[in-house]
């Protein structure tokens, strides 16, 4: 678990060096986005490097934090300026036990999570989402709601690099904490 540390603590950091000079960018007006045209009839595919924390994790017979290995693949299409559409999947990379409320040990096997999820932009590089949709694995299917923020930089030749920070309640079973790094490709519709 410590070299899982060591290298979300690299990852990060190399996020923050790649966002301070994209934003430096910015400030200088090189910046050549689809941000300062509006996000209406755009389409994002992302694809994240991601770290999740599963809190009623079973660990040599103690319920505990566990953190996990995952990746995302999202979709999103902005509908509005302020408002999109998306589809939300992610795949844990390792299997883990928790403990249902009877007590009852459940194996979850490398899960997928697919979760349909309104977004809202509320200022130029942060948004807000929330939705509902399930989470798959061989022993049981979950329920899941997902809430979650995201900071995004845009990058020339309509590309975004952000940071997506979401919690998942699996009803009735338990909770995770879930950072990824993301890289989209912003596709605009072509105007006449």
């Amino acid at each position: 678990m410590k070299i899982v540390s060591i290298k979300f603590a690299f990852f990060a950091f190399l996020f923050f060096c790649c966002l301070q000079h994209v934003v430096a960018q910015e400030e200088h007006g090189q910046s050549n986005t689809s941000e300062a045209h509006g996000m209406k009839g755009t389409h994002r595919i992302g694809f994240g490097l991601g770290h999740t924390q599963i809190s009623e994790g079973k660990f040599e017979g103690r319920t505990q934090w566990v953190p996990l290995a995952s990746w995302s693949l999202n979709y999103d299409y902005w509908i509005s300026d302020h408002w999109a559409v998306g589809l939300q999947n992610d795949w844990i990379l390792e299997t883990f036990v928790i403990e249902d409320q009877h007590g009852t040990e459940i194996e979850r096997k490398n899960p997928i999570a697919v979760i349909p999820v309104a977004l809202y932009k509320f200022a130029p590089r942060w948004t807000a989402l929330a939705g509902v949709g399930a989470e798959f694995s061989k022993s049981h299917n979950f329920t899941t709601t997902r809430l979650g923020i995201e900071y995004g930089a845009h990058l020339p030749k309509n590309w975004e690099f952000g940071v997506a920070l979401v919690w998942d309640n699996k009803w009735n079973y338990y909770n995770s904490w879930g950072i990824a790094f993301v890289m989209s490709k912003l596709v605009k519709k072509k105007s006449h």
